[in-house]
């Protein structure tokens, strides 16, 4: 038997001892710079502590701009029987046991056709995630002149199931998310350019993949966020957003860093989201997530 795995009813007493004690119902964890590590995988010490807080009662949600099929091979190294994730920056939330979508939010038809439009008239290649279950697969990618190598370095590397295509389709179901891929100088004058054109009309984020190596300007309907997915949970749920833990280091997870009854950042992260946090925590590789984890449920 594997050391994290055990008897359900000892499972139950643990989350009945812990209930009445523990101050947080919900740890809303980032992947990327947080829960990993810097060779993209889950310390030990990360994986010890969000078992022992799962065994305590605590809902354990992965929080992260990945799809939900790039997710899953993480989900399955921690061998916990975590209930939901929120993916994608928040715009699909899934259940893990079925895989079903529990909720969507996509661009609107039009926005997207615009969007699309507008970086395909920078040469861009242009990328749409969809909702699998929705679509049947994952991913479009609208090929343009100004191809990056890391858009190949992508498609070669995910788990993504991805169609080529010259332009997007006459009809089906709308994108999740709209990116592109570039040089980090490039996006960054680019994303300037996309808020002088389309302003609050999307939500946007400049960031580095480390797991793939590139960088990537990530677009999405205007009121998508991290934090509104973990809202959907606590509603679902029955938890007060209060009794809500969010660790995170990128501009990403700002909103929900900034919103929760305890927001913590990592210390090799973004000034952002130092900004927004409560508590500074130490680095991925020195599995930050597990110290605070660890204190909380040693309170």
């Amino acid at each position: 038997m594997d050391e994290f795995s055990g008897h359900q009813p000892l499972r139950q007493a643990a989350v009945a001892r812990g209930t009445a004690a523990r101050r947080y119902d919900l740890a809303a964890i980032d992947l990327d710079g947080t829960l990993l590590d810097s060779t993209h995988c889950v310390p030990r010490r990360n994986r010890q502590a969000l078992h022992r807080a799962h065994e305590r009662g605590m809902k354990i949600v992965l929080c992260t701009g990945r799809s939900f099929p790039e997710t899953l091979p993480i989900i399955e190294s921690l061998g916990l029987e975590l209930d939901c994730t929120v993916t994608a920056f928040g715009a699909i939330v899934s259940d893990v046991a079925s895989r079903r979508t529990l909720h969507r939010e996509p661009f609107e038809p039009a926005l997207a056709l615009e969007l699309t439009a507008w970086y395909a008239s920078h040469g861009y290649v242009v990328q749409w995630l969809l909702d699998r279950e929705q679509a049947g697969f994952d991913a479009y990618c609208f090929d343009g002149p100004r191809r990056h190598a890391a858009v190949d370095r992508w498609l070669e590397r995910t788990e993504c199931v991805v169609r080529s295509a010259a332009a997007p389709p006459d009809a089906g179901p709308s994108p999740v998310r709209i990116s592109i891929i570039d040089d980090g100088l490039s996006l960054t004058e680019m994303t300037s350019k996309l808020e002088g054109r389309f302003g609050a009309r999307v939500a946007h984020n400049l960031l580095r993949a480390p797991s793939y190596d590139l960088c990537v300007i990530e677009t999405f309907a205007p009121q998508v966020n991290k934090w509104r997915g973990i809202e959907f949970l606590c509603r679902r749920w029955n938890i007060d957003p209060a009794r809500t833990v969010a660790i995170g280091d990128d501009v990403n997870d700002v909103q929900m860093i900034r919103a929760a009854g305890l927001g913590a950042a990592m210390s090799n992260g973004h000034a952002a989201a130092h900004a927004a946090a409560q508590r500074i925590l130490p680095r991925h590789d020195e599995c930050g997530v597990a110290v605070l984890l660890e204190e909380l449920l040693d309170a």
